[in-house]
């Protein structure tokens, strides 16, 4: 069967915009969408993917009859080796249209030079099934913890981040991440930094708590529509002071609205630490991850003449 999810066109706006009284559900969770709600109106979409002809990110839909049936955005993570989809919809009743459209995303992120394409979804997604068969592998499970009340905690000093902690932060990522993790995230210092989630950090801040020269833990903090993002990274010894590296990417300022943690399921005593401190789980969630199919120049065939060859 001939696949029709294609690049999006200029000429695809009445398609997106003809039902506008309608909600087209994202599937697809990246970290600024956490803890937001779960509609996304058809105008907003047309709004966003407006810029899908800009640089590092692209857009593909499948269209019939100039009605909608299924859109996918993607865009670079931390560099142009790791993309992320952001956009996930299928608007058929039987979810079909969401295999052709990853298959092409797949195929045409990897023409664009990405490695690797992460997708995040519900744990209870009905989108999940096709993103298997198209060949993601689901590695990590994760819950979204959210505090509304009071941090039952006293801050510790945290200094911001510098760009000469790249590498400590990548051997803190190796040291409290499962090596079947890393396998699939990131298995190198490259693949680390290209994978970081970095588009929801635009106008927040980085801190560490470093002791004697060695780095314990990493909270990336910003401001977003929902509340406050947090995206915590401790060691072992660091996780008994979870609720005072929390406080303390606040400055001591209690927080005005509410704070979302995403923790991986593994961290289970990165979870009990936000749990003492007045954290609630909220939901959970599934990252996954395919390998691109990136296109290869065939060597040019040349002949192998002997330089004393007769009749040549």
């Amino acid at each position: 069967m001939v696949n029709e999810a294609r690049s999006l066109l200029p000429t695809d706006i009445l398609a997106l915009v003809v039902h506008a009284g309608l909600s087209y559900e994202n599937a697809a969770w990246p970290r600024e969408r956490l803890g937001a709600g779960d509609g996304q109106p058809a105008l907003s979409i047309v709004r966003d993917q407006l810029l899908a002809f800009a640089r590092r990110r692209s857009a593909w839909v499948k269209v019939r009859r100039q009605r909608l049936h299924g859109l996918v955005g993607a865009r670079q993570r931390g560099g142009s080796e790791a993309w992320e989809i952001d956009y996930l919809i299928d608007a058929t009743k039987d979810h079909s249209a969401a295999i052709d459209l990853l298959e092409c995303a797949i195929a045409e992120a990897g023409k664009d030079g990405a490695h690797k394409l992460f997708l995040r979804l519900a744990a209870g997604s009905d989108l999940l099934p096709p993103a298997l068969e198209t060949g993601f592998i689901a590695y990590q499970e994760e819950t979204l913890f959210s505090l509304s009340g009071r941090l039952a905690a006293e801050p510790l000093p945290l200094r911001p981040s510098s760009t000469s902690d790249s590498y400590p932060l990548f051997r803190l990522y190796c040291s409290a991440t499962p090596e079947a993790i890393r396998r699939c995230e990131a298995a190198t210092f490259v693949e680390w930094h290209a994978a970081q989630e970095r588009r929801w950090l635009r106008n927040g801040q980085q801190f560490v708590l470093e002791r004697e020269g060695v780095i314990h833990a990493s909270v990336r903090a910003a401001r977003l529509p929902q509340g406050f993002m947090l995206d915590l990274l401790v060691d072992d010894e660091a996780t008994r002071e979870v609720g005072g590296i929390v406080a303390g990417a606040f400055s001591g300022d209690e927080p005005e609205a509410q704070v979302f943690v995403l923790v991986p399921r593994t961290a289970e005593a990165l979870a009990r630490g936000l749990e003492d401190v007045g954290f609630r789980a909220q939901g959970d969630f599934v990252s996954l991850v395919r390998r691109t199919a990136r296109p290869l120049a065939m060597p040019k065939k040349v002949a192998v003449v002997a330089e004393n060859a007769v009749g040549v």
